[in-house]
């Protein structure tokens, strides 16, 4: 029994890190060095980056800390857990990511393609 929750506890962490990081390739290989904003957050920090030159990825996770404070008092220990455990990993992957060239320059397509990324991590992966 116990081994049983061990193995869903580990694989809803690895599920949630393998979201972080299909968003993070929707937004800093399609959406971002296009310009284009997705929203909540995430968009909030895209144009923080376009206005201040600030790293995406810290500017989400300083964006995130008072309602993870809210959060902790608000929802259940496993969902605060899980959503810290994304927020961190979504950051890091997007400031890694960031890196990389754009894989297309045409912003209909980036578009396109960001959203086609992000709505099957949303679909497979919430």
């Amino acid at each position: 029994m116990k081994n049983n929750l061990i193995r869903n506890i580990l694989i809803n962490i690895f599920l949630t890190i393998l979201g972080s990081f299909i968003m993070a390739v929707s937004v800093s290989l399609f959406l971002l060095p296009n310009q284009l904003s997705s929203g909540g957050i995430t968009g909030i920090a895209t144009i923080t980056y376009y206005l201040f030159k600030l790293p995406m990825g810290i500017v989400i996770l300083s964006i995130n800390i008072p309602l993870f404070i809210i959060a902790m008092y608000k929802v259940g220990r496993g969902f605060f857990l899980k959503s810290i455990i994304g927020t961190i990993s979504l950051s890091v992957f997007i400031d890694i990511l960031d890196k990389f060239p754009s894989l297309t320059q045409d912003r209909f397509l980036a578009c396109v393609y960001g959203g086609i990324i992000m709505g099957i991590r949303n679909s497979y992966f919430i």
